[in-house]
């Protein structure tokens, strides 16, 4: 009977321990594992399908000239509303680098909203937040890889609430050609 008792304690605490762990990792930002997929592992809850977001992602460029080129890119909510969590990426439309993600995001400047991770195949490739606080809007500086060019676009998750997120809200593609950038006007 004893025996039974504490191999139902130990797998109480460990069932408890991955608990935590997952908690963890949604309280300070998306884990490297969701880079793929961009959808947050909140139990069983989809994303919201029905409902427009209420947020838009947008970006511009800063700074293009014969050697560098970098954006500016913002994920803002609409109509007073705000965004616990975030995870923003740029993906390649271009040839065999299609879906792949590029770039790099320049260090954050107030670490407690935000950190970058390295997702497979590069490093501070995509942009999180730390604390699950209510944002209004975050803003980073992106820099496409040196010898891209083709197509590409920004990509976000954005979570609400813990069961209230939308996955996919998107920019309109760039275009990038021998370091001349071309956008769709203000994006």
């Amino acid at each position: 009977m004893f025996r039974l008792s504490k191999l139902n304690y130990s797998v109480s605490v460990l069932l408890l321990l991955d608990k935590i762990a997952k908690i963890q990792s949604l309280v300070y930002g998306t884990p490297v594992e969701n880079c793929r997929s961009m959808i947050p592992q909140h139990d069983y809850n989809l994303p919201q399908w029905m409902d427009p977001p209420p947020y838009n992602l947008s970006a511009s460029v800063i700074l293009s000239n014969t050697t560098t080129t970098q954006f500016n890119v913002t994920l803002f909510a609409k109509h007073g509303a705000t965004f616990k969590g975030f995870f923003i990426q740029a993906r390649s439309l271009t040839g065999d680098r299609a879906d792949a993600i590029l770039g790099s995001f320049d260090p954050v400047e107030d670490s407690r909203i935000a950190h970058l991770i390295n997702c497979p195949d590069g490093a501070n490739n995509a942009a999180t937040h730390n604390l699950n606080s209510p944002k209004r809007f975050v803003t980073f500086v992106w820099n496409p890889p040196a010898d891209f060019e083709g197509k590409f676009y920004f990509v976000a998750t954005v979570v609400a609430e813990y069961k209230k997120f939308w996955i996919g809200i998107e920019t309109p593609a760039f275009s990038i050609k021998e370091h001349q950038t071309e956008d769709a006007g203000h994006i």
